[in-house]
């Protein structure tokens, strides 16, 4: 049997999610794009929503940028045949973006992973310093505060409980307190505005998209090691996924709900 694998793909391929994503590539206008950075490209899902909108070939150039090898040797084999843009993948860390790509492009793509940066004051002025003038930076996150609706709060309580109390029940395992990790420290979309604005961009679209998951998105969500480490740190990740992964069922079927409400909130800023 093979390595099991607690990445973010099989969630990035949901409907609702490529939705998300499809929407920001809209926000960003990249038809109207020649060299575009994408930075956490992971294993190419929004790279390909990008290439599924771009009009030349012979002038666009994507720079697709992350830091897992695995991902993007994933990437290459699932894009190999798309011919719609120069693709350029490179590993690395979204943080080292200056000594990465020398040019100056037209716009920076970050979905879902801002979120994952300690110093985004740093981050935000090396994407200026990628862009041109007029260029765009377009992100966006569901790890911020407002992220989950107050009426979600009931569910999100009961699910941690259970999963804790199962835990203990089946492994004699409990969380243990830590810091937090980065994703979870989170900001309001007011922060986020600030840190934009005060980088030297201006924003031209701000919104937060209401998305009503299904069991679904949240059932593959508990696969990956990020979600795992934040909602149960110390726990194994075999176990911890499999915990929530029952409860979230569970759960779903005893308050007799279809889906549950997360926001993610979007943002399209240009340089100055």
């Amino acid at each position: 049997m093979g390595k099991a694998k607690y990445d973010f793909s099989s969630f990035s391929e949901l409907d609702f999610y490529k939705k998300v994503n499809t929407r920001l590539i809209e926000l960003a206008e990249v038809d109207k794009l020649a060299k575009i950075i994408e930075l956490g490209c992971g294993t190419g899902g929004v790279t390909e929503l990008i290439l599924d909108r771009v009009n030349s070939a012979k002038n666009t150039v994507i720079y697709a940028i992350d830091s897992s090898a695995t991902a993007i040797s994933t990437s290459l084999s699932r894009l190999e045949s798309r011919k719609e843009a120069i693709l350029k993948f490179i590993q690395t860390e979204a943080q080292n973006l200056q000594n990465t790509v020398k040019d100056q492009v037209d716009s920076v793509i970050y979905c879902n992973s801002i979120h994952y940066i300690n110093n985004k004051m740093d981050m935000v002025n090396q994407i200026k310093k990628s862009l041109k003038k007029g260029g765009t930076f377009a992100f966006n996150t569901s790890f911020y505060s407002g992220s989950h609706p107050p009426e979600t709060e009931i569910f999100l309580r009961k699910w941690m409980l259970k999963t804790i109390r199962l835990l203990k029940k089946r492994y004699g395992i409990m969380p243990v307190k830590v810091k937090k990790v980065e994703s979870r420290v989170q900001l309001t979309p007011d922060n986020y505005t600030e840190l934009i604005l005060s980088n030297g961009f201006y924003i031209k679209e701000k919104e937060v998209i209401e998305v009503n998951v299904p069991l679904d998105g949240w059932y593959h969500i508990c696969s990956f090691r990020d979600w795992i480490e934040g909602v149960l740190p110390g726990v194994p990740l075999s176990k911890g996924k499999e915990i929530l992964q029952e409860t979230v069922k569970e759960l779903f079927d005893e308050m007799n709900i279809k889906t549950l409400q997360r926001n993610w909130l979007s943002v399209v800023a240009v340089k100055k």
